[in-house]
């Protein structure tokens, strides 16, 4: 798990007293009123860790395009690192001629574990574009090293492992009685590739043992036709609560007062939702699907599987192909560059 610094605080834009020597201006590039998930959570917590350590961090908002407007012209009057916060390649492509104009350094946070799909599944010619929009970013920040092992050496050379979670951007949380057969699974929007209904019967299977088994589901995103097929799917069962859109101190509150956190996913970059259940205290029984944090346990995609990990436990993980970097220190290694590349034009 990542370390933890205990002199970092919460949120604030730190006092001049307390900002470093090599403080600069961190521009974050993302939805800031955007859907409740994995990648605003990521990126709140990098937020709130720079403006601790004494950062000046704005937004523009990729989510508004009259708050992002209102947010570029001061842009060009300091040179600054800005950071793209991206689940979707191809909307690279959008910004990047516009962030190449700009003063300072770039870098592109690619937070999906579906990005080494994306790049697999692309013609030719769709890749060879892509990868000439990301050869204009100085950094490449990705989630797991899978996606750097599909990039051509060049872009692998510019690329780092992060993790898009941060224990010093998490609430502390007191002392909270944890339910020992309460199991908590999150869905962006029921979409399939969450297979939640697949947790569902797992959990179905565990009630055969615990009987008192309970199942509270994070849903999130929006209210589609899959939301409203797995919420059909669950009305009848006392035992299953489906939430929408809690917010980040209420979901924290959910996996610090359950036993399992379910992720039965088909695929995942480094879940930011399975590090905070992690962190929180919880057990984490997730797909053997993707790469997973140290002490996760995984079983196969299977719902007796799953159950089976439960109630027995499953094969922990090693935390092979994730890392300990989080987004906040990739940042500060940045602006370091950045201050050591004025430095040197001086």
């Amino acid at each position: 798990m990542p370390e933890t610094d205990p002199a970092a605080g919460r949120g604030g834009n730190g006092s001049a007293a307390h900002r470093p020597d090599s403080a600069g201006r961190v521009v974050q590039w993302a939805q800031e009123h955007g859907e409740v998930g994995g990648v605003m959570t990521s990126h709140r917590q990098m937020s709130e860790v720079l403006r601790a350590a004494g950062h000046d961090v704005s937004y523009v908002d990729t989510g508004s395009a009259a708050r992002a407007a209102r947010a570029v012209p001061s842009l060009w009057r300091r040179r600054s690192l800005h950071v793209l916060h991206l689940t979707r390649l191809w909307r690279a492509a959008q910004l990047a001629p516009l962030l190449a104009t700009l003063p300072g350094r770039k870098a592109l946070v690619l937070h999906s574990g579906s990005t080494a799909g994306q790049l697999s599944a692309m013609t030719p010619s769709r890749r060879r574009a892509v990868l000439r929009v990301l050869r204009t970013f100085d950094e490449l920040w990705v989630v797991n090293a899978a996606i750097r092992e599909l990039l051509p050496p060049d872009l692998a050379r510019r690329t780092t492992v992060v993790t898009p979670f941060d224990a010093r951007g998490v609430a502390a949380r007191g002392t909270l009685p944890r339910d020992p057969h309460a199991l908590v699974l999150a869905t962006n929007a029921g979409l399939a590739h969450y297979n939640a209904e697949l947790g569902v019967e797992a959990v179905r299977l565990v009630r055969d043992t615990w009987p008192d088994a309970t199942l509270k589901v994070l849903a999130y995103g929006h209210q589609g036709p899959e939301l409203a097929d797995l919420r059909s799917t669950v009305a009848p069962l006392e035992w299953v609560d489906l939430s929408f859109d809690l917010s980040p101190d209420q979901v924290s509150t959910v996996l610090a007062g359950a036993e399992v956190f379910l992720r039965p996913t088909s695929w995942d970059g480094d879940s930011v939702i399975v590090r905070e259940a992690l962190a929180l205290g919880a057990r984490v029984i997730a797909s053997d699907l993707a790469p997973r944090p140290r002490g996760v346990e995984v079983a196969s995609l299977d719902p007796s599987e799953m159950a089976a990990a439960v109630l027995h436990g499953g094969s922990v993980s090693d935390g092979a192909g994730l890392v300990d970097t989080t987004l906040a220190e990739a940042a500060s290694r940045a602006l370091a560059t950045l201050h050591g590349d004025d430095r040197t034009k001086r």
